[in-house]
C-alpha cells in the first residue's frame, strides 16, 4: 500500500519541470542576449573612445591640411576609420587655439542593440565618444568642419 501511495505522489508532479522551464526560458534568453549585447556595446564604446583619442592626438600635434591628414584622407574620415564602426555624427572639434590649452574631439556613434523581448529606446541607439588633450602645436585655423 505504501508503494502505491509513493507512486501516486510522484504522478502529481509530472510536467511541473516543463512548466517551470517554460516560465523561466524568456527570462534566461533576455539575460543571455543582454550579456552578449552589453559586451558588444562596451567594445564599440572602447573603439569609439580610442578613435576620439587618436583624432585628438592627431590635432594637438598640428595639422597643416584638414582635408588631407595622410593618404588623402580627411580628418573625420580618419577618425571614423580608426573607430572601425559605422557612420559617426555630430562631430565637434573644440579648441582654445593656444599652445597649452585644451582640444576636445566629440562625436556620436551608432549602437545596434538587439535584446529579445526588450524595447530599444532612442537613448540606447547612439553613444558619444569624447577625448580631451593639451595642445602641443597649433593646427591650421578653420578646423575640420563637421562630419
Amino acid at each position: 500500500m505504501t508503494l502505491i501511495k509513493g507512486a501516486m505522489a510522484h504522478q502529481d508532479q509530472d510536467g511541473a519541470a516543463a512548466v517551470e522551464f517554460a516560465l523561466l526560458l524568456p527570462l534566461l534568453v533576455v539575460l543571455l542576449f543582454g550579456f552578449i549585447q552589453f559586451g558588444t556595446a562596451f567594445n564599440t564604446r572602447i573603439q569609439a573612445t580610442n578613435a576620439a583619442r587618436e583624432g585628438a592626438r592627431m590635432a594637438v600635434v598640428g595639422i597643416t591640411d584638414w582635408a588631407d591628414v595622410g593618404g588623402g584622407t580627411a580628418f573625420w574620415q580618419a577618425v571614423q576609420q580608426d573607430a572601425g564602426i559605422g557612420n559617426i555624427d555630430n562631430c565637434v572639434l573644440s579648441t582654445d587655439d593656444v599652445v597649452g590649452g585644451t582640444l576636445t574631439v566629440t562625436f556620436d556613434y551608432p549602437l545596434d542593440l538587439v535584446i529579445p523581448f526588450m524595447p530599444n529606446p532612442p537613448s540606447w541607439q547612439t553613444g558619444t565618444a569624447k577625448a580631451t588633450m593639451r595642445i602641443e602645436q597649433l593646427s591650421v585655423p578653420g578646423g575640420p568642419g563637421g562630419c
